[in-house]
């Protein structure tokens, strides 16, 4: 039969060949077969285990994943930037802070979701109004057809309370650093911060770890419309503001060192100059101040620009002979008549002396002298004596740009015959005016080197003290007794030397000036000179050292002239600054007597004039009233204090003891006697300031040894009186309009 004829079953779809079917059945070979069938179900088997692992995979393993992006839908997370930390002067004053401040924005379309539209509107309108946003803007805020509208802008969160309560308004949280005044180099010293609280530069980088605080972060559920929702379960952490550091910097002091040296540039011509003032008890820095151009540096020159120093230098060249027993104070020296030639170089004095001793050789500055002292040491030993007073080395400082200026090795290949006496004299070296104020220290605290500092506090946000300068010695430099010795040189050079610019009436100033030839490029320029002056005050226990520079002065080149003069503009002032950080008792024990005045002879004309004036107002006052006795009291005892004689009692006519009678005479004498044993209660004389101006007024009273407080009332008047006997230290009250 063919196979085109054959029956197929009636109904099969598709022609069905059962025929064929019957036939494969017929052959062994099941249409369902064994192999097929596990197939299937093997098929099934892997799926059911796909589903399950990938089950396992989302609820088990990567259960955290999935959970956060479901509550990332749900819940707003937001970081929240701590407060960067107070940073103050020494005196507690803050000079720089952070503040929390509002960025606006408005939706104005969310103004018709609220329930009370037209208040919204209103207290929209009013709270802008009080911001100052412009007309348009607020206009542009309160149309409904605007999605969006950016108040520009930052507002403290207290303007803007009542507006961030709408719906529509949004607010963005940002930090601000503030300064509050500091004056330019303490500004410098600072560093800045930008709008993203990065630290630039200076003690903000320098403590950025402490500052910074710790970063907190703020969840909150998020609505249908995405807006926050508050929740008690989710957490929040607070942020923890930084720690707030107190400088050892004086904003009083570092505000006269600023004025003094714009002053001393105007009056010399110069055309920058640096000021570092130091605490030689403890190392503090108090100022540091700094110019170029005629303009504030544009970053902390006194620790950043290194310069050839020039005599400032030679009083540790002789101080470390004497230490060392290789020479004495009184040795003399021949100076070759102030001209003299070594290793092929001319070398000159200022003051042309045939001889002088080594005293003198700082006094006048000579630097045939100091260059043949500095013969005495071996290459290495020069080198040390250097580097042992802190030249070529890092101060430890906290602040990033401090140079370590430079000490040529004796091995280099720039150590040469010379190069001795170049160092002597302060050439051939460099070093920033921050470490020749420290080296200075060494010889005003009794020849201990120390680290200077800049941070005296640190506290954390809660206002505990987490740490406190200690005094840190780094070596000692030379011995108690060569250092006494030192200072008493230095004194002898502003008293009689080189530097009697630096002079003042009370107190006794130490100090060495130094005029070096400036490089400008590669090569000493014509006419240019760096003029410095170190000082040390009071020079007998001093509690400053102010190393003062100036560069390219016009008026005259040498420096305890020009910056000695500045230096004393800035010891005046101090003492007329009540937080001056100074120790009054201790200044007053070093203070000048001051001169008696003695009235001028006068003609028999003028003393008859005089009596007939006094026995004319004498006729005019009132009899004086009968003297009260003191009204005793319980636990009081009434005492007669003792006379003391005055320089001005000469002048007005009353008696000294020696005239008086013998019970008061007695008595005054044996009482003066016992306070003027002990020195710290010295009885001076207030001076008379009629006729001065309030800054002289306080200058004059501050000079003699007493504190001021200011008062209204007419100008020149002080309680007590002029004239008056009082304790040095005590408080004058000095009149002013």
């Amino acid at each position: 039969m063919n196979r085109d004829s054959r029956p197929t079953a009636a109904g099969a779809p598709g022609g069905f060949d059962v025929g064929v079917a019957s036939a494969e059945a017929l052959n062994g070979r099941p249409l369902v077969t064994r192999g097929r069938t596990m197939l299937v179900h093997g098929s099934l088997v892997v799926f059911a285990l796909a589903i399950l692992a990938q089950a396992v995979q989302v609820q088990l393993v990567d259960r955290q994943k999935w959970t956060n992006a479901a509550s990332a839908q749900h819940v707003r997370r937001q970081d929240v930037a701590p407060l960067r930390g107070r940073i103050l002067d020494a005196t507690g004053a803050v000079l720089v802070e952070s503040r929390e401040l509002v960025r606006l924005g408005v939706s104005p379309k969310a103004l018709d979701s609220t329930k009370r539209y037209g208040d919204a509107r209103v207290v929209m309108k009013h709270e802008l109004q009080a911001l100052r946003v412009p007309a348009p803007l607020i206009k542009r805020a309160l149309d409904t057809t605007q999605v969006w509208v950016s108040i520009p802008g930052l507002y403290a969160p207290s303007d803007v309370e009542k507006l961030v309560r709408l719906r529509a308004v949004r607010r963005t949280r940002e930090l601000r650093r503030f300064g509050m005044a500091a004056p330019i180099g303490i500004q410098r010293v600072l560093g800045t911060v930008n709008d993203e609280q990065q630290a630039q530069g200076g003690i903000e980088l320098e403590f950025d770890g402490l500052l910074r605080g710790i970063s907190g972060r703020d969840e909150f559920m998020k609505d249908g419309r995405g807006n926050p929702i508050e929740s008690p379960a989710l957490a929040r952490v607070e942020a923890q503001a930084g720690h707030s550091i107190t400088l050892t910097l004086n904003r009083s002091l570092q505000e006269i060192c600023e004025r003094e040296l714009a002053l001393a540039m105007e009056r010399t011509g110069a055309s920058g100059g640096d000021v570092v003032m130091l605490d030689p008890r403890d190392g503090s820095v108090l100022a540091l101040a700094g110019s170029r151009d005629g303009k504030p540096a544009q970053n902390s020159t006194p620790l950043t620009e290194p310069y050839e120093p020039g005599s400032v230098i030679k009083p540790f060249v002789v101080a470390r002979l004497l230490d060392a027993k290789r020479t004495t104070t009184d040795e003399m020296i021949n100076t070759e008549g102030g001209v003299w030639y070594e290793a092929d170089r001319k070398i000159e004095d200022e003051h042309k002396r045939p001889s002088m001793p080594v005293r003198d050789v700082i006094r006048l500055s000579s630097n045939i002298g100091v260059t043949k002292l500095s013969h005495r040491f071996s290459a290495r030993e020069e080198y040390e004596t250097l580097r042992d007073f802190g030249f070529g080395t890092l101060t430890g400082v906290p602040y990033p740009a401090e140079s370590r200026g430079s000490v040529p090795l004796p091995a280099n290949q720039i150590w040469r015959a010379q190069t001795p006496g170049s160092l002597a004299m302060g050439y051939a070296m460099t070093a920033t005016p921050l470490q020749i104020a420290v080296a200075y220290a060494a010889i005003a605290n009794g020849g201990e080197l120390l680290q200077p500092v800049l941070v005296r506090e640190i506290h954390d946000a809660d206002g505990a003290l987490v740490y406190r300068h200690q005094r840190r010695v780094v070596r000692r430099a030379i011995t108690v007794e060569t250092a006494n010795s030192m200072r008493a040189i230095l004194a002898s050079v502003v008293d009689s030397g080189t530097a009697t610019a630096a002079q003042m009436a009370t107190y006794d100033v130490g100090g060495k000036s130094g005029t070096a030839r400036r490089t400008v490029g590669r090569r000493y320029g014509n006419g240019t000179y760096n003029a410095t002056f170190a000082a040390l005050f009071p020079a007998q226990s001093p509690q400053y050292v102010i190393v003062a520079k100036l560069i390219d002065p016009r008026t005259t080149i040498f420096g305890g002239a020009v910056s000695g003069t500045m230096v004393r503009g800035i010891l005046q002032a101090a003492q007329a600054t009540l937080d001056a950080s100074l120790d009054r008792g201790q200044l007053a024990r070093y203070a000048k007597p001051l001169p008696v005045r003695v009235a001028k002879p006068r003609s028999p004309q003028a003393i008859a004039a005089a009596q007939r004036d006094s026995q004319r107002l004498d006729s005019l006052r009132a009899p004086a009233p009968a003297a009260a006795a003191p009204m005793p009291a319980a636990g009081r005892v009434v005492v007669s204090l003792p006379f003391v004689a005055t320089a001005n009692m000469a002048n007005s006519g009353a008696r000294p003891d020696a005239e008086r009678n013998d019970s008061t005479r007695g008595k005054g004498r044996s009482l003066m006697a016992e306070v003027n044993d002990d020195p710290s209660t010295v009885i001076r004389t207030i001076p008379s300031v009629f006729g001065l101006n309030a800054r002289q007024a306080v200058r004059t009273l501050f000079a003699a040894g007493f504190q001021v407080k200011l008062a209204k009332g007419a100008p020149g008047q002080t309680r007590p009186a002029a004239g008056s006997a009082a304790r040095a230290g005590s408080t004058v009250v000095l009149s002013a309009p």
